[in-house]
Order: C-alpha cells, then structure tokens, then sequence
C-alpha cells in the first residue's frame, strides 16, 4: 500500500507539473476557450458547459456555459474520478448513483446528468476536464455523442499546447535571434525550419538562404553519407546516442571552409512527427587555445623543440612498438662561460640558433628535444645500427663545431654526447636517459669534444652512486654527520674572530670522512636542504654554547648548499634559526662557492641580497678555482672574499702572490663598503 500511494503521489506531483507549465490555471477568459464551451453545450444540446483545470486544491474554470463561476473546489467536482481514470465519465442520474447522489451539486443545485472527457496532455497527464451538465437525467448520452465529447476536449488540449508553444515561442524566438549560439530545427526530412542570427553569422547563409534547405548545406560532403544515415535512423524512431550531450563535430560554412564546432541536439515527436533541433557553437578559438596550451605543455618554450616531458613519452611509444630505442643526450662545452661572460640573453640566443642547426641537420625520422639548460636529446631512428650511431655523432659534434653568429658575437663552441641503446643498455625510458647522462659526462670527463657509448663500468659506477645515496640517507638519521670548526683569526695580531664550521661523516668502517668524499653525492641528494639546514642549526647553537663559556667569538661561518639557495624558504629558515638562539645577523656568515653562484639566476641569489641587508655577511669561499672574474663579483652581495690556497701558499717567496693578495685586500675593502 505504501508504494501504490507513493506512486500516486508521483503521479499527481508531475500532473501538477503540467498544470503549472501551461499557465492556464487562474487565467482570465480567452475568446477561443469560449467559444468551444459555447459549441459543445449546443451541440450535445445541454444547459451547462464547464472548461475546469484541475490544481492542488481548486478547480480553475477556463470557460463555462450555463454555471456563472470561476472556481470550484476538489470537492464540489465530478472531474476528479476523470482526471483519476484519464476516461470519459457519463453519469445518466447522479441521483440514483450511490457516487453522486450526496453530492454538493446534485444535493443543492439539482444537477443530474453529467458528462464529461479528460484534457489529456501529449506525455498523457490529465490537467482539466471539459464537462456538460444538465439537471434532467439522460439516459439516452449515445457512444457517438461520448466520441464526440471526447474529439472536442482533443481539440481543446490541442489549443491549450498551441497557447503554450506560441507563449513559449514569444519568449524563445526574440532571445534565440540574439543568442550567439546557431539555433537549428528541422523536421524529419531534414529540412531546416528555424535558423537564428547566430546560425546566419556563424555559417554565412541569411534565413532564407537556408530555410527549406537540407541540413546538409552545413556538413562537408566527405561526412554526408555518414551523416544522413544517421539522422534517417533517428527521425524512423530509433533511439539518438548523440542527444542530452555535447558533441564535437566538423561543420561547413558558405564559403566551403571547415571548422570545428560543439553540437547539441535535441529530438521530440510533435504534430507533424518527429523534430530536431540543434545548438552549436563554434570552438575553432578554444579549440587553438587548447592547442597552444597543449604545445606549452609538449614542448620548450624558447627553442620550441619537445621538451622533457614530451621526449621520455617519445621514447616509451617506441619502445612499445619496436622494443628498441637509441638515444643521444648532448650539450655544450663551454656554455656557462658564454652565459657569466655575454649574458643570459645571448645564452638563449645561442641555444635558440643551435636548436635550428640541429632541426636542419636532423634526418626526419629523428626526433630532438631540449631536455633542460644547455642539454638536447635525440630519438634517433629505431632501425640505426651502433656504427651508424658512431658516425651520426661525430657528423652531430662537427656540425656544432662551426661558428656560432648570435647577437654580433662569433661563438666557437663545442659539443659532447653520450649515446645509450634499449633494451642493451636499459628497458625503459628513464633509465635509457639516465644511461645516456652518464654516458654524456664521461665524454665531458674526458675533455669533451667527443661521444661515449654508455658501457657497464658506467653502470657499475651509477650503481655504486646509488648505494652511495642510500647510505648518505642512513648516516644522516644515524647522526653519523658531525661538525668540526676552523678557527678564524686576524694575521695582524692573532686575535681570535670567527670560526668556519666545516662537515665531517664519521663512517663506522672508513672513519672520519672529508667533504671531498661524500659532498659531490651529498649536493646532489634529496637530503641536501635539511642537512644543510641542520648544519646552520647546530653551528649558531655552537656558536652560543661557546660564548656562554667566555669565547669571545664575532661571528660563525656556514657553508650553504645550493638546495638551500633554491629552496625559496632561506631568509625565513635564516630568521627563524637566529630568532631561536637569541643571536644578531651579524654573529652569521653564509659562504657560497663560485660553482652555486655562477649557476643560479638573479633571482634566486635575490635572497642573498636580503639577508646582506639585514646585516648577514655573504662570503665567496675558494674565490679562483672556476669560472669567476672578478667583473662578475659586482653582481654577487659579496662582504668577504676567500681567496683559495693556491694564490697564497707562496705569498711569502713569490711576489706575484704578494701582488695578488694586495689587489685582493683592496678589492674586499670595496665590496664590504657597497
């Protein structure tokens, strides 16, 4: 019981629907609905003629004959036993029908024949009724005059839809006209019989150059074939895969040039069969807009070659489809020099005009790709045997070898490359550009100028790093690491000023190891910004333990890691470090080498210069032993300059060194007054 009266309620819910959407309840008389109740009541000769409309509470009567009232309530109604069984009720005597007899209208008005047909929507709700009445009984209400009845309420529910549709199209019409969407209907023919402005701007055709045609004037002939089948199998009924959702299709203007376009169709059965209607909007902007943005994703922006990404898929597709790939991974020799000596400009011009000369070098079954800074990968063919591999890397490095005209300059540069081959060297893409790196920095170990094959002493050594890694990782959670200090003094007097906290590992089986045999792993690792942020930690702590004991330090010196530098969290790890320990900027020093230096961009040494100004020293540790000049330190916030042993081992015999160590005095006096 409970779901038969949950299904009632559903039903009367949607009825209710319908009634609402055909704004006739409780709307005033209408010349046409007069007439009709006029008619029937004449022609199946009756005093009373009712046009009610059924809501949730009261009966609206559209049009009435006979009666003089505008509403009824549910009650004081015959229509509703209608309206429940969607069929004609005829009520010869309601006094003798147990149903009727206690009746209002019977009881009080003295009404005894009643007829009357539902008005049924096309989705088959009943929203009213139209009724006659009379108060003598008729037992002689013939099948003919029920049909009859029956025909005018479908002529009434006809006039009702038609009410709705042109109140509906009132509304629609003037809107569909300015929407910039093409609103298109046609009917099952295919015949188009609307088209808004939108339609007429988007495929060049006025109303009537397209109305009356087939829908096909706006699909390339190449699709028609295709496109007729399926409206055809659409307008014989069956079911449309394509209605309820976007869809993206190719249309046709006037002028035959194609675009793309997002339809959505709609399909309704109305009186003349079955309609179609159609929404589309022209995505040729968005459609290039995605393709920009999926260029951006795919590929480099300033050499616009593929970049990282896009090469590694390149490299898995072959894979899966040849099981075998080669792969060159080369860069230039020299090319931080150009960048610390002409500018970064010039840098990117540079790597621009050696992307053309690779483009037009490259056969066209290789595919390039600029993997990062000054390094490009090449796919090359999948067919390319290793002496092939051995000759097109000479031609490549000989072909780099050529003068270089960027910006007014002539550059001479050189190239190295290091070539790796699946499945020999690797099974998969990663590894395959990780075997071709290391290939790559034993030919740029070896002077450069030159290709290596990847061979397995690589792997051995790539292997040895990796456990290297892990065991770096262990020593770090084990507090293997500990600091020693380098005390700092003034040579003058041998005053104590400053010391230099400097990272050891006390290995358990190679015991206490130097930087040098751990740091070039360590820079590299993930671990590199917390240990170096641990380093900071322990030596301002030290710095305080020590002063508490009466050690009249000025300052601790720290090493920094360029994980640090890169991190973009310094100047806050840095305050909150001598927040912690009660200490002053000036009680630190931060000592970058040459090498984070001249590889970093303006911007991430920008914080370099925040911390100088809050009175942090920056220090230039082992200033000689790279590619610095000393034009490029005015870029650096530099407030010491450690000169590197070498330049002053001698000082006291060889009076180059002396000279050298004077101008270097000289050039630290200036840095630390700018």
């Amino acid at each position: 019981m409970l779901m038969e009266s949950q299904y009632c309620t559903d039903i009367e819910l949607h009825r209710l629907a319908s009634v609402e959407r055909y704004a006739v309840f409780g709307s005033p008389p209408e010349d046409d609905f007069d007439k009709t109740t006029h008619l029937t009541a004449y022609v199946l000769q009756t005093s009373i003629c009712l046009l009610s409309i059924v809501g949730e509470a009261d009966i609206w009567v559209k049009s009435q004959v006979g009666l003089h009232a505008t509403s009824l309530t549910r009650a004081d109604s015959f229509c509703l036993a209608v309206v429940e069984s969607g069929t004609p009720l005829i009520v010869p005597d309601a006094r003798t029908d147990a149903r009727f007899c206690d009746h209002p209208m019977v009881r009080e008005m003295g009404m005894c024949f009643y007829a009357g047909a539902p008005l049924t929507t096309p989705d088959g709700f009943v929203i009213g009724t139209l009724s006659v009445f009379d108060q003598a009984p008729r037992h002689g209400f013939s099948a003919k005059d029920i049909s009859l009845l029956e025909q005018i309420a479908a002529l009434t529910m006809d006039r009702i839809e038609r009410r709705f549709v042109n109140r509906i199209s009132e509304i629609l019409v003037p809107f569909a006209h300015v929407a910039h969407q093409a609103l298109i209907t046609t009917d099952a023919a295919g015949r188009i019989t609307f088209w808004n402005e939108g339609a007429a701007r988007m495929f060049g055709r006025s109303p009537t150059e397209a109305i009356g045609y087939n829908i096909d004037i706006i699909v390339p002939e190449r699709l028609r074939a295709a496109h007729r089948e399926g409206f055809a199998r659409v307008a014989s009924g069956a079911p449309s895969h394509m209605t309820g959702r976007a869809v993206e299709v190719t249309a046709l203007r006037s002028d035959g040039a194609e675009f793309p376009a997002e339809l959505l169709l709609s399909v309704w059965q109305g009186p003349h069969g079955t309609g179609m209607g159609a929404q589309i909007q022209d995505i040729s902007e968005r459609r290039a807009r995605e393709d920009r943005l999926h260029h951006l994703a795919n590929h480099d922006g300033l050499t616009g070659l593929l970049n990282r990404h896009s090469f590694l898929l390149q490299i898995k597709e072959r894979l899966e489809r040849d099981g075998t790939a080669a792969v060159f991974v080369l860069d230039l020799d020299g090319f931080k020099d150009v960048n610390d000596s002409l500018g970064h400009a010039v840098g990117d011009t540079l790597l621009q005009a050696l992307a053309l000369r690779l483009s037009a070098t490259s056969d066209p079954a290789e595919i390039l790709a600029r993997l990062g800074g000054d390094e490009f990968g090449i796919l090359l063919p999948a067919d390319i045997c290793i002496a092939d591999l051995a000759a097109r890397a000479s031609t490549l490095i000989e072909f780099i070898r050529r003068p270089f005209s960027v910006s007014g300059h002539e550059l001479n540069l050189s190239a190295s490359v290091g070539v790796a081959v699946a499945p020999l060297h690797a099974k998969d893409a990663d590894e395959l550009i990780v075997r071709a790196d290391l290939a790559l920095f034993k030919a740029k170990g070896e002077g450069g100028r030159r290709y290596h094959v990847f061979d397995t002493g690589l792997e051995n050594k790539l292997r040895a790093t990796r456990a290297f890694q892990d065991e770096l990782r262990f020593a770090f959670n084990e507090r293997q690491f500990e600091l020693h200090f380098q005390p700092q003094v003034l040579l003058a007097d041998g005053m104590l000023t400053g010391a230099e906290a400097l990272l050891r590992w006390n290995h358990p089986v190679r015991g206490l190891l130097r930087p040098a045999a751990f740091m070039p792993v360590l820079e590299t690792h993930p671990l590199a910004y917390e240990i170096g942020c641990w380093v900071l930690d322990e030596s301002c702590r030290t710095l305080v333990a020590w002063r508490s004991h009466g050690l009249p330090l000025l300052r601790m010196s720290v090493n920094l890691f360029a994980a640090q530098l890169r991190s973009g969290t310094l100047v806050e790890v840095i305050e909150a470090t001598l927040m912690r320990h009660g200490l002053m900027p000036s009680d630190l020093e931060l000592e970058i080498t040459e090498t984070i230096a001249l590889r970093h961009e303006d911007k991430e040494l920008a914080p370099l210069w925040n911390l100088r100004a809050r009175g942090v020293g920056i220090a230039f540790d082992d200033f000689g032993t790279g590619f610095a000049s000393l034009s490029t330190l005015k870029d650096f916030p530099l407030t010491r300059l450690k000169i590197d042993r070498s330049f002053v081992s001698d000082v006291c015999s060889n009076p180059t060194a002396q000279r050298s160590c004077a101008a270097s005095s000289r050039l630290v006096a200036v840095l630390g007054s700018t």
